[in-house]
């Protein structure tokens, strides 16, 4: 299973999602770790440790898809 994390800096926030939640876009043109976006990892573990190193202050798990 893959994970997903989407930084959107604007708002400070780092969401944790599941490779099949709805929130996913099915196509994703651009990612830049200092402006933000969605960025994907092979595991849970790693995920997690993205979202520490994200530099936001609030993190979160999808309500949707609960991973």
């Amino acid at each position: 299973m893959i994970y997903w994390i989407h930084i959107a800096r604007a708002i400070d926030r780092v969401t944790l999602h599941r490779d099949r939640c709805s929130e996913v876009p099915s196509s994703i043109s651009s990612s830049d770790f200092w402006e933000g976006g969605w960025f994907d990892y092979p595991d849970k573990e790693r995920a997690l440790a993205a979202m520490e190193q994200a530099g936001t202050t609030d993190e979160r798990k999808c309500a949707l898809c609960k991973p």
